[in-house]
């Protein structure tokens, strides 16, 4: 793969990444993600379609580049309509408007349609939907091509089942407020977030083939595993493997002691970790206005709370970056060098990406916790005063 195409790759599926973590709105999530995978490949148009359980139809709920005609043409039914990408296979077929298993053979001819590219959403380890990918002319995918639009297929399935929880937990939560007039604290404040000046350019295609992997495997963790502690401990492996750092730690700020409370770690010795507890407002402070920190020399930078205890870790540079959730920084990642080192623009914006999915990983667990004890108290309580 050329360098150029392997960087697009990268930046493509980072951008994606960043739009479902940072969206409000599931059907803006949607859209992007379908039209971003019909840009990837340079085909006509995309659509993505879940699966209605009751009718057992591939219901549409998000599209690009087709027309209305095209999309209104009639109910796809998900057992006739290519029922092996439901399986979790990828199917490519060409000649599609002469392949018996498409419905509407002679509508796609219309619409000008030849290939078609089907590959399985996934959410909680199920096949919940397809994603579509139409080309005008005949022509196959590469692995590479295929390897990217899968990735943002599951992508679409974790936006879906993040939705899903919050329906199920955060809305009936509210519901059971408000019917006792209870309102629930509106948004936190936006993070102003920063250009990264320390950083270079990128040069090396291999390395954005890499990082856009390590993307795509941490995704997949998310969509298999509810436990949170699991994954964040693959994002400190994979980052401390891929940058040959020395060590990693994922920090998260505890609101009412300011300390930074240690969620997962790489590298680092039982002897550093017990020295004391790093403090949000004392261990590179900077991080918690939204912007990744370069502390170039860590013998000599007063920014540091520990710097002899660094020092004798072996530790010569340590790159912070701040994990933001909801528009608000709530921990930190922190990579930690045994050689002073310097950091190109890519590998900033893949530590960037990875940080923002440790921060969905720690706001969805901590809403599953919080939701299911805040249930429980309310129950308990209106059930008390019912019974007063």
């Amino acid at each position: 793969m050329s360098k150029s195409k392997a960087i697009e790759y990268f930046k493509l599926f980072y951008e994606t990444t960043q739009t479902i973590l940072s969206s409000a709105s599931l059907q803006v999530t949607l859209d992007t993600l379908v039209e971003r995978a019909v840009a990837a490949l340079a085909v006509k148009g995309g659509s993505l379609r879940l699966v209605d359980e009751q009718t057992q139809q591939l219901e549409q709920v998000a599209s690009y580049g087709l027309s209305e005609a095209y999309l209104n043409k009639g109910a796809l039914s998900s057992d006739y309509s290519v029922p092996q990408v439901l399986t979790g296979e990828v199917v490519c077929i060409q000649d599609a408007f002469d392949d018996p298993r498409i419905q509407y053979r002679e509508e796609l001819r219309t619409e000008g349609l030849n290939t078609i590219l089907s590959l399985p959403l996934v959410a909680s380890g199920k096949t919940i939907g397809v994603l579509r990918l139409y080309s005008a002319k005949r022509r196959e995918f590469n692995a590479e091509e295929i390897e990217l639009v899968s990735a943002i297929a599951e992508l679409g399935g974790l936006a879906i089942a993040n939705a899903q929880l919050y329906e199920a937990e955060g809305i009936k939560l509210s519901t059971l407020l408000r019917d006792v007039g209870v309102d629930l604290a509106g948004p936190p404040a936006a993070v102003e977030q920063k250009v990264c000046a320390f950083a270079t350019d990128p040069s090396d295609a291999k390395r954005s083939l890499e990082y856009f992997r390590a993307l795509h495997e941490i995704t997949q963790a998310l969509l298999s595993t509810l436990d949170s502690k699991e994954v964040m401990q693959l994002i400190v492996e994979r980052v401390t493997g891929l940058l040959n750092a020395k060590a990693a730690a994922l920090r998260l700020i505890n609101q009412s002691t300011k300390e930074l409370e240690l969620l997962a770690c790489k590298g680092l010795s039982e002897r550093f970790l017990t020295k004391g507890p790093p403090h949000a407002d004392k261990s590179v402070q900077e991080t918690l206005k939204g912007m990744p920190v370069l502390i170039a020399d860590t013998s000599s930078d007063p920014r540091l709370e520990y710097p002899a205890e660094t020092v004798a870790e072996g530790i010569a540079s340590i790159l912070s970056l701040p994990i933001v959730a909801q528009s608000r920084v709530i921990g930190v990642l922190r990579i930690y060098s045994a050689e002073p080192r310097a950091y190109n623009q890519e590998e900033v914006t893949f530590l960037a990406a990875v940080a923002d999915i440790a921060g969905i990983v720690i706001m969805n667990a901590r809403l599953y916790e919080e939701t299911q004890y805040d249930l429980s108290f309310w129950n308990a309580t209106l059930g008390y005063l019912v019974g007063r």
